[in-house]
C-alpha cells in the first residue's frame, strides 16, 4: 500500500536504500552478469546508444562524462551502487526522507513526484532521475537476458531503474493518465496487463519467429504495453528495456543508433490508436 501513518518519523536514505535492495533481491530478475560476453559480442557500445537514445529523448544532452559512467558499469569497472553514491555525495542530496501520506502522489504545488530527496524543482529531479536511471539501465544491461517476459518483469524494471529516487518505483498509478492521448484507465490495467501478457506467454515471447512476423508481432505489443502505461512516469523508458531485452532473446537486435526519437513517438500514438504501420516501419530500420 502507499498510504501511511501520517505520524511516520524521518527515514534515513541509507535505510531506505538497504530495505528497496532487499527487496529487489526477491524481485523476477535473472542474476548473472555477463559483461565478459557483453565485450566479447561488441556489446558495449549498443547498450550505449540504447541509454544515449533515452536520455535525448528526455530533452537531455549525453555528455561525455555520463557516457564514462555508463561504460564503467558495462565493463564492470564499477558497481551502480558505488556511482550513485558519488552522485548523492557530489550533489549533497538531502539523505533523510520524510514520507507523505500518499507516495504516489506529487508534492503540493509543484508537478514533482514525492521523491526520496524530497526534491521539488522540477527540473532538478528531472536530472538526477535521469543520472540514476541511466546507470541502472547499464547495470540491468549487463546481466543475462531474461527468458519470461511477463507484467511482473515490467513492473521489476521500473522499480530498479527509478527506486533509487522514488518509494513508487514499481507501483501501479492509481490517477488517470493523458498526454497526447489516453492511456487505460487505472482500475483496468491489472486486468488488461492480464489479457496483454498472457497473449505474449501464449506467442511465446516471440521466439522461433522471422523477421518479418517479429517486426509486426513486436510493434503490436509494444504498442499494447503504450496504451496501458501502469506507471506514474518513467513508461516510455521501461517498456523500451522491456522490449530490447524480449528482442535479443528472441535472437534479434535493435539498432538504436538509427532510431528517431519523435518518429518512434509519432509511431508509439499511432500504435495507442490501433494503427501499427507507423511503428512496423521504424522497426523494419532497425531491428537486425
Amino acid at each position: 500500500m502507499a498510504i501511511i501513518d501520517q505520524d511516520s518519523v524521518k527515514v534515513s536514505f541509507s535505510l531506505q536504500v538497504r530495505v528497496r535492495l532487499s527487496h529487489l533481491h526477491h524481485l523476477p530478475v535473472t542474476g548473472k552478469r555477463m559483461v565478459g560476453v557483453f565485450m566479447k559480442a561488441g556489446r558495449v557500445q549498443a547498450c550505449i546508444d540504447y541509454i544515449k537514445f533515452n536520455h535525448e529523448a528526455e530533452g537531455f544532452e549525453f555528455s561525455e562524462d555520463e557516457e564514462h559512467a555508463i561504460r564503467r558499469v558495462l565493463e564492470g569497472d564499477v558497481n551502480a551502487d558505488e556511482l550513485i553514491q558519488a552522485y548523492i555525495d557530489s550533489h549533497a542530496l538531502s539523505t533523510e526522507y520524510v514520507p507523505p501520506q500518499d507516495e504516489l502522489s506529487v508534492y503540493p504545488h509543484t508537478s514533482s513526484l514525492v521523491n526520496y530527496f524530497s526534491i521539488k524543482e522540477r527540473a532538478k529531479l528531472r536530472r538526477v532521475e535521469a543520472y540514476m536511471a541511466n546507470i541502472r539501465s547499464a547495470e540491468m544491461l549487463t546481466e543475462t537476458v531474461q527468458n519470461t517476459y511477463d507484467f511482473e518483469y515490467l513492473k521489476s524494471i521500473h522499480e530498479r531503474m527509478f527506486g533509487d529516487v522514488y518509494p513508487s518505483a514499481g507501483l501501479i498509478r492509481t490517477t488517470v493518465a493523458a498526454k497526447r492521448t489516453v492511456f487505460c484507465n487505472p482500475e483496468y490495467i491489472d486486468s488488461a496487463a492480464e489479457d496483454i501478457f498472457t497473449r505474449l506467454r501464449k506467442d511465446r515471447y516471440l521466439v522461433d519467429m522471422d523477421r518479418e512476423t517479429f517486426i509486426n508481432d513486436l510493434a503490436f505489443y509494444m504498442g499494447e504495453v503504450e496504451a496501458l502505461h501502469p506507471f506514474r512516469d518513467g513508461n516510455g523508458r521501461t517498456a523500451r528495456l522491456f522490449f530490447y531485452q524480449l528482442s535479443m532473446n528472441a535472437g534479434y537486435d535493435i539498432d538504436w543508433s538509427l532510431v528517431d526519437a519523435d518518429r518512434l513517438l509519432e509511431a508509439d500514438i499511432s500504435a495507442i490508436d490501433g494503427d501499427y504501420q507507423l511503428l512496423i516501419d521504424v522497426l523494419e530500420e532497425v531491428v537486425i
